[in-house]
């Protein structure tokens, strides 16, 4: 899976331990809504049987056998070296950890018999599951499916362009660029639209913000990409040169979990919102800035309604699940760049950037609604039971209105939540205008 596939899919845990086979029976795949199964599998046998097609079309040449050697030698080595990456990762982090193996991959798309590719891909995922991490079989499966889908796709562009199974002849130059860039390119679409689409599928409301990853981990995609467009060149040209390669892949390794431990420094582990710490600093640059460009800016308390009786009458777990499931609720309704934190147990907190009095209001409506009408299918010592019910209050001020500090604005928005919750909760009260 790619780098920004699996920052897509991080709200799937990864499970670490002895290695287990179990029985198809019992795979989890046949847990999930029919519409999940039945991608899932559509795409692994396409997957499959295209494969086999390339093969009865094209034999694969001898020629590749040592390329093919050679990039299985890097990267089950970097597999290896970078294990200890990995177990902090584990120690310290509970997400799945973006292991850079489009490098390997992407070389293979450009180099080799599109049989060999899979095989490749193949080993890389059975060697993460082995060595790393053992997740769910169904999800092993389809990620490999979704690359060797992504490979196939990128076999198309050397077709179309005459350097299929000749990668050496590509010139050096802008236009020989421009093959490899339309390469990663495709590559990297395939494989986003792919996994996204079992993302949407499996979710409530789905929406683009939603199943796809930030620019960030697109960034960080297409310097992976770039460093297997070097490491095809190097294993034509010079392949010496393929350790240095290798090297500068395991420091961007880490740097990628340098990355993701300073994430997590400012989120909150169970909802992935912004912890209080990091939505407090955030928010008093926004204001500040704000100040400064003379617009407003609004701030929502958001409080669930007789929580404690949920932990109460359910357990902890489903009072998780809840609070998991209001997080993603609150942030389907609310922009990509508005802040969205959880101010411990209950209470969330939202600041929106340059919006009016009454559009604040509208959004606040939008998501006591939502909240409102939210059904989970949840675990508890009954099996799976529906739950539902769930209401919030929701204070709502505004700057410069009811302050010209932070402070003011979250006193003036927990006032009016005091209010709400005194009118019989499951409502939006606004703040009154500041002396």
């Amino acid at each position: 899976m790619t780098v920004s596939s699996l920052a897509v899919l991080s709200r799937y845990p990864v499970v670490s331990g002895r290695v287990r086979l179990v029985s198809p029976a019992a795979w989890s795949l046949w847990s999930q809504p029919r519409r999940v199964i039945g991608y899932v599998l559509f795409v692994d046998v396409v997957a499959v049987l295209i494969t086999l097609l390339t093969v009865l079309r094209t034999p694969v040449p001898r020629t590749n056998l040592g390329i093919f050697a050679l990039l299985l030698v890097f990267s089950l080595g970097f597999g290896e070296a970078s294990r200890p990456v990995e177990r902090m990762h584990r120690r310290y982090l509970r997400t799945p950890f973006m292991d850079l193996n489009s490098v390997w991959i992407f070389a293979a798309a450009l180099l080799l018999h599109p049989v060999l590719a899979a095989t490749v891909i193949l080993v890389l995922h059975l060697h993460r599951w082995v060595r790393v991490a053992h997740r769910a079989v169904h999800r092993v499966t389809f990620s490999a499916a979704a690359q060797v889908g992504s490979v196939l796709a990128t076999t198309g562009v050397l077709v179309l362009t005459g350097y299929y199974q000749d990668f050496g002849a590509l010139p050096r130059d802008l236009a020989g660029f421009g093959v490899v860039v339309a390469a990663g390119a495709v590559f990297l679409v395939v494989n986003s639209v792919l996994v996204g689409a079992v993302v949407a599928l499996s979710i409530a409301n789905p929406n683009l913000r939603r199943v796809t990853p930030d620019w960030g981990d697109y960034g960080l995609e297409g310097a992976t990409l770039a460093l297997g467009g070097l490491l095809a060149w190097t294993l034509v040209d010079w392949p010496a040169m393929a350790l240095a390669i290798v090297g500068v892949t395991l420091v961007l390794h880490g740097r990628v979990l340098i990355r993701q431990l300073r994430e997590a420094a400012r989120t909150d582990p169970k909802t992935g919102l912004l912890n209080p710490t990091a939505w407090y600093d955030a928010a008093r640059r926004e204001l500040e800035r704000a100040g400064r460009h003379g617009t407003t800016v609004g701030v929502l308390i958001i409080d669930l309604d007789h929580f404690k009786q949920v932990n109460d009458d359910h357990g902890h777990l489903v009072g998780d699940e809840v609070l998991v499931a209001v997080a993603k609720a609150i942030n389907g309704q609310v922009r990509g760049y508005d802040l969205v934190g959880r101010f411990g147990g209950d209470e969330f907190v939202v600041l929106l950037p340059g919006i009016a009095g009454a559009d604040l209001a509208a959004v606040a409506e939008r998501i006591r609604g939502t909240i409102a009408t939210l059904v989970l299918n949840t675990t508890g010592s009954h099996g799976v039971v529906p739950f539902r019910g769930q209401t919030a209050s929701i204070g709502v001020a505004l700057f410069p209105r009811h302050g010209d500090a932070l402070d003011a604005i979250l006193r003036a928005a927990d006032g009016a939540l005091f209010d709400a919750k005194s009118g019989g909760r499951d409502r939006v009260h606004q703040a009154p205008h500041a002396p």
